[in-house]
């Protein structure tokens, strides 16, 4: 019974790390198309000293239920000088650009699955050259707060 467990556990916790987030040590100098029909600066370039790229899916119930959240996030981190970005992919171009709608004019678009992430709602915080710093997949909903949202991804 003991020789069962243990494999079962150990295959477990693989899937449970495999998921929590990507892989990578940095972004790929992937441009995506902007919902305002221009191409985006590369993922790997980041014009402040941190970047928090979030990459959200249409279908997504945890994203959708997220969004007002995220937003905010994304307002307090532009007033600390903190650049975000929000990815839209993983789905059909309709539903993407619907959903893109919801973050603005400069949300990048991503029908193609250009960018692959371990689950969404996924958060990417990296550095100027594109370093991952840390890279979560999943929405903290026990955060309420904004600025503790913030801080639990390492940002001001």
């Amino acid at each position: 019974m003991r020789l069962f467990f243990l494999p079962a556990l150990l295959c477990a916790l693989a899937l449970f790390w495999g998921c929590a987030g990507s892989s990578q040590d940095s972004l790929p100098d992937l441009r995506l198309p902007t919902l305002s029909a221009r191409l985006g600066a590369s993922l790997a370039s980041c014009p402040t000293a941190k970047c928090l790229t979030i990459y959200v899916a249409p279908w997504c119930g945890y994203c959708r239920a997220g969004t007002p959240l995220i937003l905010a996030l994304r307002r307090h981190l532009k007033e600390r000088g903190v650049a975000t970005r929000v990815v839209v992919g993983m789905s059909g171009l309709e539903e993407i650009e619907a959903y893109a709608r919801e973050f603005g004019p400069d949300t990048l678009l991503d029908p193609e699955g250009s960018y692959r992430v371990a689950g969404v709602p996924h958060f990417i915080v990296s550095n100027q050259k594109g370093a991952i710093l840390r890279d979560v997949a999943g929405m903290p909903f026990a955060i309420e707060n904004v600025a503790d949202f913030a801080s639990y991804y390492g940002l001001p």
